[in-house]
């Protein structure tokens, strides 16, 4: 349900943001578009590492194995960090003869660049983001992540959209907003994940002799 509720709103989040590309023309939003399908490529690797990390946690928190928690949540973090600092370098450094697979026209290719330029430096944040958030959910806690992720990636984006936008002529106020919308959501969630109470034993777990109960399977 958190999840599903998250898709949702993320919906209407992305419906006001692509209203405001739209405003700038189509050009802007077939660069946008170009990128966006570049982008793919990162998301779909960072779902996975997301995924992963919900089975991982999961499994080890309800074995109680509880080091193995922590030390998946580090290692997910660890290859999610390295797999978008270099694929963000080759797509920042090929940007121009990526996104002319999409479009030949210049000024398309050139808002894709500069859409580029502010995505590929930062997708290191979004995947932080998201492995916290797995180790988080496998542990059962799914709606703090789910609250996490609203607020940072819709709720601040249509109040950017709304409030801040107006004072940019450029696309570029739009670009600016994803960058500073996953960082502000890799915060809050390492905030959560480093205070809050979601990785607390419950009683029965501290009593249960899982090791004399995997011997004897």
């Amino acid at each position: 349900l958190p999840a599903g509720l998250q898709s949702t709103v993320f919906s209407l989040s992305n419906v006001v943001i692509q209203s405001a590309i739209n405003s700038f023309g189509s050009t802007v939003v077939a660069g946008s578009s170009a990128s966006a399908n570049l982008e793919g490529f990162v998301y779909t690797a960072m779902n996975a590492f997301h995924q992963t990390s919900i089975s991982f946690t999961s499994q080890n928190y309800g074995a109680g194995k509880f080091d193995r928690v922590k030390k998946g949540m580090v290692v997910t973090m660890m290859m999610g960090v390295i797999y978008t600092l270099v694929l963000g370098a080759l797509l920042l450094t090929f940007s121009e003869p990526a996104i002319r697979l999409f479009n030949q026209d210049a000024d398309v290719i050139a808002i894709g660049m500069t859409a580029m330029r502010y995505f590929c430096p930062f997708y290191w944040t979004l995947s932080i983001l998201h492995a916290l958030a797995g180790t988080v959910r496998g542990t059962g806690k799914s709606v703090p992540p789910m609250v996490i992720l609203i607020l940072s990636l819709c709720v601040f984006r249509i109040w950017w959209i709304a409030f801040v936008m107006p004072h940019f002529s450029t696309i570029d106020g739009v670009f600016v907003l994803y960058p500073v919308s996953w960082i502000f959501g890799m915060v809050l969630m390492a905030l959560y994940t480093w205070k809050g109470n979601w990785f607390s034993v419950p009683e029965k777990m501290e009593e249960f002799d899982y090791e004399k109960y995997s011997d004897a399977q």
